[in-house]
């Protein structure tokens, strides 16, 4: 599942930047089949990557809106500030692969937001990199990592009421 999260990302970042849309999509809808077929509690499931696709799509479309990150997006105005559509996939993605790639940290909540704090903002900068996102500001970064240290408090809370449901 890690591994399979690290294609999805290059998929959505590239295939976005380059004009490729199925790309994401293929890679994105495959790694979310694989994840939902392997639940047995396929409501928690989707109850828990609606969730976090709302916090990915809330903290997106602030930054986005307020001007300190600026999408390569396939939306008009005045619709542009808002998350892009593989952005969303990429956060559904990112949940699914959670249980997996974080348990190790579900003890650990002060370690997983000192991770996120670091390694948000550095996923973004590297979607910079790929064009997939056009610009992010100073401010931006600061915030990136405000919300990153956020998500990852809320992702970890996630996974202990999941594992305390299934105990």
């Amino acid at each position: 599942m890690i591994l399979g999260f690290q294609v999805v990302w290059f998929a959505c970042a590239w295939g976005a930047s380059h004009h490729y849309p199925l790309l994401p999509i293929i890679v994105s809808l495959a790694y979310l089949n694989t994840y939902i077929s392997k639940q047995v509690q396929k409501k928690q499931a989707y109850l828990f990557l609606l969730k976090m696709l709302a916090l990915g799509f809330l903290l997106d479309s602030i930054l986005g809106f307020s001007k300190l990150i600026s999408f390569a997006s396939a939306y008009p105005e005045p619709f542009a500030f808002l998350q892009p559509w593989w952005l969303s996939l990429l956060w559904l993605c990112f949940a699914a692969s959670a249980k997996v790639s974080f348990s190790w940290l579900e003890n650990r909540q002060y370690v997983a937001v000192l991770l996120g704090a670091l390694t948000g903002p550095i996923a973004y900068y590297s979607g910079v990199q790929l064009g997939a996102i056009l610009q992010i500001q100073a401010l931006g970064y600061v915030l990136l990592s405000a919300g990153w240290a956020g998500t990852m408090f809320i992702l970890i809370r996630f996974i202990r009421k999941q594992a305390s449901h299934i105990q």
